[in-house]
């Protein structure tokens, strides 16, 4: 069998102390079945779908220790980029690094919250737990901090957990929840007063454009104005709208123009990311058939950090399956099956979204597939979808708005990306050519 001269097993039968002990026959024997049940307790090393630690995301350093100077400074930033792009994990390793340190570190993402107010009782609540004392202590201190709130605290002694409910009103509307948000941030800048000058204080909220998106256009305007006046206290606000979230804060008529920094989350370089996949190839004995078969993967994911992990995967499994029985080597076929398994694999998700779509926008996602995105108004295009341009922009606005695209803008140019790269294979695999 080929698996002999995997090095794995050659490692095994080269030492000479087995050979006074054991016959070569049997040695042999021994080590494949060695080999077999070692490649069966290796772990994947490629994640995804999970928040990731930070001695496991690529290449995101600078943007980690940002946020983490932006939270011990007291400042405000912006993190803006597409999803699937590592935001949540790179928020939580700051968070990490900063709890290590002491830090008072608040994480939310916004879009787990319903309404306003539901995020503020979640807030209040991540406020009572990060502070030491007694229960009665926390309490006295929450209801202190957060008076304006009136807050209606409760602490499970079975689940060791604290919640919150703000005081209730007659009146509930968009603009009482939005109050009631300004609130809790001043609230927990009076938390961060109370600490000691080296214990910093954070908020980190992902997802932010879901709070401008409910509370309306008010909410940008008393949002600043409470922030601004923070000095102990830092802000993270991170958002996967890019261009929601870049109007909101390079508009010099939008009320968080200049409040704080800009980080844009882009992917991430491909000489790091390859030897990241290289590195991780090589340390689970696999072979690599040549050096521009890690560029395939890249190509195939479209330098998307989520979608990247997720194909290395599946390649390390079909990988791990051929070890059985032969020399498990990385090469453009395993690649390209690796995919259309995914593909597959995701079948009826993506069959139910495209069921889901007009025909207008099946055919104008057709085209972002054939034109690579770009000059999607142009006459080629409008000719093919059969519509005037105003019917194209607005099937675009309509598949951005459902997540399904999103604008790239680089280099002076602007082109059309699919949120999920795979769904685009699935699209060229599936569907009728226009």
């Amino acid at each position: 069998m080929r698996l002999l001269a995997h090095p794995l097993v050659q490692e095994l039968i080269a030492l000479p102390q087995l050979d006074l002990i054991v016959p070569s026959s049997t040695l042999h024997k021994c080590a494949i079945l060695l080999c077999v049940i070692l490649f069966s307790a290796i772990k994947n090393p490629f994640e995804f779908g999970r928040e990731l630690g930070v001695e496991e995301i690529v290449d995101r350093d600078a943007e980690v220790a940002e946020v983490v100077q932006t939270i011990d400074n007291g400042g405000k930033l912006f993190m803006i980029g597409p999803r699937r792009y590592g935001k949540t994990s790179i928020l939580k390793a700051a968070e990490d690094r900063l709890r290590g340190g002491g830090a008072v570190v608040l994480r939310f993402d916004a879009e787990s919250y319903p309404s306003l107010d539901l995020l503020v009782n979640a807030i209040v609540a991540g406020a009572a737990r990060h502070l030491k004392g007694s229960i009665e202590r926390t309490g006295e201190q929450i209801r202190k901090f957060f008076a304006k709130l009136r807050p209606e605290l409760n602490f499970s002694v079975t689940e060791r957990e604290w919640t919150a409910k703000v005081g209730v009103t007659a009146v509930d509307s968009t603009e009482h929840h939005v109050t009631l948000l300004v609130e809790t941030l001043d609230g927990m800048e009076e938390l961060a007063r109370a600490q000691p000058r080296n214990r910093s204080v954070g908020l980190i909220i992902d997802e932010f454009q879901k709070i401008i998106e409910t509370g309306g256009p008010a909410a940008e305007a008393s949002i600043r104005s409470a922030i601004q006046r923070h000095k102990r206290t830092g802000h993270v606000f991170a958002g996967s709208k890019t261009r929601l979230i870049s109007a909101m804060t390079t508009d010099a008529s939008r009320p968080f123009y200049r409040l704080g920094a800009s980080r844009f989350i882009g992917p991430v370089p491909r000489i790091d990311f390859s030897h990241f996949l290289q590195e991780k190839f090589i340390a689970s004995r696999f072979a690599i058939s040549h050096p521009g078969v890690l560029d395939l993967i890249l190509d195939l994911a479209e330098d998307v950090p989520y979608n990247v992990q997720m194909l290395a995967h599946a390649c390390w499994e079909d990988l791990r399956a051929q070890a059985k029985s032969d020399q498990p080597i990385l090469d453009d076929r395993v690649i390209q099956g690796a995919l259309e398994r995914l593909v597959r694999q995701y079948d009826p998700f993506y069959t139910q979204l495209w069921n889901g779509l007009t025909a207008i926008q099946q055919k104008t996602l057709i085209l972002v597939t054939t034109e690579g995105g770009t000059n999607l108004q142009s006459m080629k295009v409008v000719r093919l979808l059969g519509k005037g341009p105003s019917t194209v922009r607005r099937s675009l606005g309509l598949l951005m708005d459902r997540g399904i695209l999103r604008v790239e803008e680089t280099s002076g140019a602007i082109r059309m990306r699919f949120e999920d790269p795979f769904f685009a294979r699935w699209i060229e695999r599936f569907t009728v050519r226009i």
